[in-house]
């Protein structure tokens, strides 16, 4: 079956790592997103796309392959680097 779409517009973004971020209990811990974010900043890493599933147990953002392993370390680090292990 084909089907016809006729969107406004269509974006196609090349090279782009998607990162996502789970963990249980997200949904009720406050500022999770924000460390998230918070470190990728610091990092220095533009985040070209964001996605939460309705679960709130994922967070999925989208970055360049050439930030993908610095984003990694960025949020593995925030969420247990040194002194954060309870954090998660």
């Amino acid at each position: 079956m084909h089907r016809r779409l006729q969107p406004d517009s269509l974006d196609v973004h090349e090279n782009m790592a998607l990162i996502a971020t789970v963990g249980r209990g997200m949904n009720r811990r406050r500022g999770v997103s924000a460390k998230l974010f918070d470190a990728l900043y610091k990092a220095g890493i533009n985040v070209r796309m964001i996605d939460q599933g309705s679960s709130e147990m994922n967070i999925i953002v989208g970055v360049e392959n050439v930030d993908f392993e610095n984003a990694i370390r960025a949020i593995y680090n925030a969420f247990f680097g040194e002194g954060e292990e309870d954090k998660l």
